[in-house]
């Protein structure tokens, strides 16, 4: 479903559960109001999977560097639900949302531990770039 206003907060307490998941730089991300917060000005663009009500994941597609391309912004599950399809679905769905809206690929900066997920998609090396913490890959997917 799209994202409300009313998401903001459990969207943003999501995104900072699933970074600290894997116990890398858990004190950097918790002093980094980035790390826990959802840009109001990206909720029109965040796609969010419920369970029983509660809101399990999201993924954000905002525009890219030119309208051919879209940015793959956020993608967020919660940790005890990885490797149950929600993040796969999450994908196609921001997938869709991109091609819809006219780009011919799908870019993402990703961590290394992330990679694996991606590339199974598709998604294929474009670069490294720096991040707050560590380097991290660029990926890319053409779109249908």
């Amino acid at each position: 479903r799209e994202a409300h206003a009313g998401d903001r907060d459990a969207l943003g307490a999501l995104k900072l559960q699933s970074s600290l998941a894997w116990g890398d730089h858990a004190e950097e991300l918790r002093a980094l109001p980035q790390a826990r917060e959802i840009p109001v000005a990206h909720l029109p663009h965040a796609i969010v999977a419920e369970l029983d009500g509660e809101i399990v994941g999201f993924a954000t597609v905002l525009a890219g560097r030119d309208a051919m391309q879209a940015e793959l912004e956020d993608l967020f599950v919660a940790p005890q639900l990885w490797q149950t399809g929600i993040g796969r679905k999450l994908l196609a769905e921001a997938e869709h949302r991109a091609a819809t809206r006219g780009a011919r690929t799908l870019h993402v900066v990703a961590g290394e531990r992330a990679r694996p997920f991606y590339e199974a998609s598709g998604y294929r090396f474009a670069g490294t770039t720096a991040t707050d913490f560590e380097p991290a890959v660029e990926l890319l997917k053409y779109l249908p």
